[in-house]
């Protein structure tokens, strides 16, 4: 019976405990969504009416979400795991202690009970005299409902920091929705400057904002509206520059030499406009070319490599072998007499070979996935044909006897000649018997 006893107080003290939690986690909710709400309302009212940068925007959205996290993980995700026995809780001692705090007549008679109980545990030979005392003490607190120690009701009152937020962002959303939509959409667009609205309009004329690197880009700006500003700043990275004004409504800005993407916002009135982006797309380039200049073998010279200033006047036959150094390339168009050859680079290097044997014009032209160079490097090859030996002969008789010839004459060639033959037909009745040859 004492055993039964114990064990219905103990589910009771367990009964308790949960309600404990509950109300815990009850309020915790409060507490949180009133919090949360307040800092929304702060949030989106501020962002709607100072627009600030994307930078601040990022630290406000992601320091809410960490503070959201946290009032959730104390105030409901902890009292919930506790209340599942998950954790820490409270043990039957300490909640004996609440229960005996919010019950006058009970005082230390719950806790003094849950101790007698463990002492029996610990007192074998004297059990029977404490379970009598435990049964009785048991008896004593039986009709005491512990769990409405804990009064769930007693929450009502902290409703009220729940209402008032919720009660003026309600009131936003009927009375001025604009506020209440952009300034929540200006909060999840935490990494986009959001400008605010002017009584006029900024409109870039230009069809497209995308320049190839190392170019010059002029933007053309245009102001609409009932009331223009006199002048228009841009901000161009941490720089700012007053644009040229062409009349009451137009504008433009000179951009030299650009090298990489730019960010710009129009300034005017007392009001920005939103960001507009410059793209550059990487130029291709052709860095430098050497040449390997094989020469045919009847000029007896050794190969030679050159640094190519483009144009070059070459012997008929030379063997020609390009190597091309570029830079943001993935191919080069080489253009020889008018046949195309794409050439593909690796590792910003690329080559072409050929025997020349007649004059020649050739091009290059470097490309990658966003541009082909229209202003491609064209050059002129000249060649110097291989001419033939030239021979003068002389034809003299003997003036003594009429069998005997005499000849003379002269060789001439540009790489000169490393042999000389005379050849001779002997006839014998008008006809070939013989030809004799002889080296001279």
């Amino acid at each position: 019976m004492v055993s039964n006893n114990y064990n219905d107080l103990l589910g009771k003290i367990d009964e308790f405990i949960r309600k404990f939690y509950l109300n815990k986690i009850l309020r915790g909710s409060i507490y949180a969504a009133a919090i949360l709400l307040g800092l929304y309302l702060l949030v989106f009212l501020s962002l709607y009416y100072l627009n600030p940068s994307a930078g601040f925007k990022t630290f406000i959205f992601f320091a809410y979400l960490l503070l959201g996290f946290l009032l959730i993980g104390f105030l409901i995700i902890k009292p919930l795991l506790s209340m599942l026995k998950l954790g820490k809780h409270l043990s039957f001692d300490e909640a004996s202690v609440i229960i005996g705090n919010h019950f006058a007549d009970i005082k230390d008679k719950l806790l003094n009970t849950l101790q007698l109980h463990k002492l029996s545990e610990n007192r074998p030979e004297n059990n029977h005299l404490i379970l009598a005392s435990i049964d009785q003490k048991i008896l004593e607190l039986k009709p005491v409902p512990f769990y409405t120690a804990v009064r769930i009701n007693d929450n009502r009152k902290y409703l009220k920091y729940l209402f008032i937020p919720l009660s003026i962002i309600l009131l936003i959303a009927v009375i001025a929705p604009t506020i209440l939509r952009e300034g929540t959409s200006s909060f999840f667009k935490y990494d986009e400057y959001i400008a605010p609205k002017a009584p006029f309009s900024f409109s870039v004329l230009n069809k497209n904002l995308t320049v190839t690197q190392g170019d010059d880009l002029t933007i053309n700006l245009k102001l609409t509206g009932d009331e223009l500003p006199a002048d228009v700043y841009v901000e161009d990275g941490k720089n700012t520059y007053k644009l040229e004004k062409e009349n009451i409504s137009k504008f433009h800005y000179n951009i030299k030499n650009i090298q990489s993407d730019k960010k710009l916002i129009f300034k005017g009135g007392g009001f920005s406009s939103s960001v507009f982006t410059v793209s550059v797309k990487p130029r291709p380039e052709l860095l430098n070319t050497t040449v390997k200049l094989t020469y045919p073998s009847y000029l007896g010279k050794k190969p030679e490599t050159v640094t190519s200033t483009g144009d070059m006047l070459l012997p008929e036959g030379t063997h020609v072998n390009w190597s091309f150094k570029t830079s943001k390339s993935h191919t080069l168009l080489f253009i020889l007499n008018g046949k195309s050859n794409a050439l593909k680079v690796e590792d910003d290097l690329s080559s072409y070979n050929a025997t020349i044997r007649n004059s020649a014009k050739y091009s290059i032209t470097p490309k990658n996935e966003f541009v082909t160079l229209s202003d491609s490097l064209s050059h002129q090859i000249t060649v110097i044909k291989d001419q033939s030996p030239g021979i003068e002969v002389d034809e003299k008789p003997d003036s003594i006897s009429n069998k005997a010839l005499y000849f003379s004459g002269q060789v001439t060639d540009d790489y000169g000649f490393s042999r000389l033959s005379f050849k001779y037909n002997i006839k014998e009745n008008n006809k070939i018997i013989s030809t004799v040859s002889k080296n001279i």
